[in-house]
């Protein structure tokens, strides 16, 4: 009898611990496996897995929502978004914004490359944008900013701003494009969750 109680418990215990919620480290700690390695490259296509430290909140929200919907296309990203809540979703949000950087940005000593005219308007002058729902790109890896162009020009990725932007470019812009944005100060990477460190 006592057996029976103690192996009752311990499942009552496995049962409520699975309902448990989430503290926004403890659902991050997935996204930090690929996210959380400076430098690491997705397989194929091959560039860098971006930055996400000093993201915007809103950006990461709606771009993981975008993923879990099939809206956005990369088969791990969708994997790892599809059982995840609108809840957990807001938790991994708030815990890679919470990176912030201390890099103060003036963006008049910013000298602004022609290609980037049609960017400043969402991304702001030097790629720190102020809006939430535009994603900061400043300092996030050249080649990744370039996959993401060159995904846009293709079809790869929908958005009706940005494929029209990149309908427009040629290889050459877009490389210029990513190598400007990349050099400027903003993004961060995260260190297994414990340290943003500077961009260089």
């Amino acid at each position: 009898m006592k057996f029976r109680i103690f192996v009752a418990s311990f499942f009552l215990l496995v049962y409520f611990y699975s309902l448990a919620e989430k503290s926004p480290e403890e659902l991050s700690s997935t996204c930090l496996g690929c996210h959380g390695v400076v430098s690491y490259n997705n397989i194929y296509p091959t560039y860098k897995v971006p930055k996400l430290g000093n993201q915007h909140k809103d950006y990461i929200v709606s771009a993981l929502k975008a993923y879990r919907s099939g809206e956005r296309s990369h088969p791990t990203m969708k994997a790892h978004a599809a059982d995840l809540s609108d809840s957990d979703i807001d938790k991994i949000g708030s815990y890679f914004s919470s990176f912030k950087s201390k890099v103060i940005h003036n963006s008049e000593n910013v000298e602004m490359i022609d290609e980037a005219n049609s960017c400043v308007g969402c991304h702001g002058v030097d790629g720190n944008s102020e809006v939430p729902n535009f994603p900061r790109i400043a300092g996030q890896y050249e080649d990744y900013l370039y996959q993401a162009l060159k995904s846009y020009k293709n079809g790869g990725r929908n958005n009706a701003i940005m494929t029209g932007i990149a309908s427009t470019l040629s290889e050459d812009q877009m490389k210029k494009l990513s190598k400007y944005f990349a050099s400027q100060k903003g993004m961060l990477n995260i260190d297994q969750g414990r340290v943003a460190l500077k961009n260089k």
